[in-house]
């Protein structure tokens, strides 16, 4: 009985982070944009039939956040799928536009690349 006891309390040790992975399913950043740093937050969403995926962005400065949602086209068979977003920072306060790629691959998302609008200041 201890022998089947400590081989479920193994097994239970060893999924427990696949249970925790919706959490892993977000990425951070934080740019310089007009003089204050904006982070943003990006979260992948469950696959719609498999085709496309819901992200969240949030977007937060010392002053105020707000939400924006778009969706990457998953491609089948390819390791990563990728989106261009462009999201106005006006309602920070800020009179910007972050031009995003998103990049979508196992199940999660993430900025690959960034530039700020005017002037397509590279961010990453």
């Amino acid at each position: 009985m201890r022998t089947f006891a400590a081989v479920l309390a193994l097994f239970a040790a060893s999924i427990a982070p696949a249970l925790a992975q919706p959490a892993q399913r977000c990425s951070h950043e934080t740019f310089p944009v007009g003089g204050q740093n904006v982070a943003v937050t990006v979260c992948a969403g469950a696959p719609d039939g498999g085709k496309t995926v819901a992200v969240t962005e949030t977007f937060k400065n010392a002053a105020t956040s707000f939400n924006h949602v778009t969706s990457i086209e998953v491609l089948p068979g390819a390791a990563a799928s990728r989106a261009v977003d462009d999201v106005s920072l006006a309602p920070l306060g800020l009179n910007y536009t972050l031009h995003l790629t998103l990049v979508h691959r196992e199940a999660s998302v993430s900025i690959e690349h960034a530039l700020l609008l005017p002037g397509a200041v590279p961010l990453k």
